[in-house]
């Protein structure tokens, strides 16, 4: 039976057994992979750093019949200071969750696990506000997963919006003009503007992106809507940051359009 050599990120675990786990394994050449760690939650055990979320590295991996099994990891990175951060570590794992739901089992997505690794760097070791960082991640991960929302035209007519006066953010589709919808939230231009140049980034880049609290209240609220709405994961998703959210959201002052 063949033995595999994948550089992954753990996304998930669930404990199995007495003294055994299984790990999500988001790895660059094989995609999501699911493996038992046998032991592993022995203090003993060579595999007790490896089985972690967050826990980047090498991994050894022994594939039968059944589920594969992990013989050996290389641990290159742990991310650790996320853990020292309660905000830090509750963005940190709506990003993870994200990136394991989204992640497809088997099949490589080189340009998610890139995004997945430069959020968790940045977000360990950067000086970026990590709700600036997280406002960032989002809109490249629905990019990156085929789920972009409009923000240069008009969701419903197609009409460029970039001139209007008002434009309103529906979490079916995202921006629309005020002639196609007349309800729903307004949003500024320099909201709009800020998720533009987001998405024009490189992943090794994103802690460039330095928001207002009323912007980052702003994209936070109308990211997040689109993301519960568009996904059928990113409700449960995003329920982690419900203590976060209410601050951000009231960091939104009303625009001149409202």
């Amino acid at each position: 039976m063949p033995v595999i050599c994948a550089e992954g990120i753990v996304t998930r675990y669930a404990n199995y057994r007495e003294s055994d786990r299984i790990l999500s394994i988001f790895t660059i050449q094989h995609g999501r992979l699911d493996a038992k760690a046998r032991g592993c939650r022995k203090p003993q055990s060579p595999l007790v750093n490896a089985s972690q979320p967050f826990v980047f590295g090498q991994f050894e991996l022994y594939t039968g019949k059944d589920k594969a099994t992990v013989n050996a990891c290389d641990v290159r990175e742990t991310f650790y200071p996320i853990r020292e951060d309660y905000e830090r570590f509750s963005i940190g794992s709506v990003i993870l969750r994200l990136c394991h739901e989204a992640a497809p089992e088997n099949e490589p997505n080189e340009a998610l696990f890139s995004l997945l690794y430069h959020s968790l760097s940045f977000l360990a070791y950067g000086a970026s506000n990590p709700q600036d960082l997280f406002c960032c991640f989002l809109i490249r991960f629905l990019n990156t997963t085929g789920y972009r929302p409009s923000i240069t035209t008009c969701a419903q007519c197609g009409r460029d919006i970039r001139a209007d006066a008002i434009v309103r953010f529906s979490s079916r589709g995202g921006a629309v003009c005020n002639a196609c919808v007349q309800r729903g939230v307004p949003v500024s231009k320099t909201a709009l503007e800020g998720m533009r140049r987001m998405l024009v980034l490189e992943d090794s880049e994103m802690d460039r992106v330095k928001l207002s609290e009323q912007v980052r209240g702003e994209i936070f609220r109308a990211l997040s809507a689109y993301t519960e709405d568009s996904l059928e994961f990113g409700a449960k998703a995003l329920h982690m940051l419900e203590s976060l959210r209410t601050p951000m959201q009231h960091e939104a002052k009303p625009t001149q359009d409202e």
